[in-house]
């Protein structure tokens, strides 16, 4: 039999509701750098009360084990995670060290605790690949990608020709998020769109 990928690549945003209390939180970062350790897994990560977000690299068969130990852990949290694998790095590509960070939210948006929109609450709805392809399609979507502009630049997914609409905040970091999208001329152009 042919040999499977030797390297791998692994991204992932995991949130939850309700939040973490201080102790879990604390709790949850020993946990995840206990798995991470086990497993050989290295990278950098954000543990925040609302949940963790990773880019880790390693050997095929390590990163995918610590996804299962992550679903073992807390299948509630990882169940539905879609961990995002690219496998096929060449070992210079790797990270050399471990660093997954206590803060207080899981992207920099400057909307920690009650600021945030709250998931179960919230108008917005999640796409999986396929919904989101499809919604690509639909003239009256607009796509806001939240990245840094240097990510934007990098690559995007663009819609088609006559599909949803792409709107690119240029932003630098991602505190300047909420300033952008509540901006006057931003309200005006999302008005009414999905």
């Amino acid at each position: 039999a042919p040999a499977g990928p030797s390297n791998s690549l692994l991204l992932f945003y995991a949130y939850r509701e309700p939040a973490w209390s201080e102790e879990e939180h604390t709790r949850a970062l020993r946990k995840v750098l206990g798995l991470a350790e086990q497993h050989l897994v290295k990278g950098r990560g954000r543990c925040a009360p609302e949940g963790l977000n990773c880019t880790l690299s390693g050997a095929a068969r390590d990163v995918r084990a610590f996804c299962l130990s992550l679903r073992r852990w807390d299948e509630k949290l990882f169940g539905p995670c879609d961990f995002k694998i690219t496998d096929g790095l060449k070992k210079h590509e790797l990270f050399k060290r471990l660093t997954i960070r206590k803060t207080e939210e899981l992207v920099g948006y400057g909307l920690a605790g009650t600021r945030a929109p709250a998931l179960e609450t919230s108008s917005a709805r999640h796409l999986d690949a396929d919904a989101y392809h499809a919604a690509l399609e639909d003239p009256t979507a607009v796509v806001v990608d939240v990245r840094n502009q240097y990510e934007t630049e990098i690559g995007r997914m663009a819609p088609p020709p006559g599909g949803a609409e792409f709107l690119d905040p240029k932003i630098r970091n991602s505190h300047e998020f909420p300033r952008w999208l509540n901006a006057p001329e931003t309200r005006k152009k999302l008005a009414g769109r999905t």
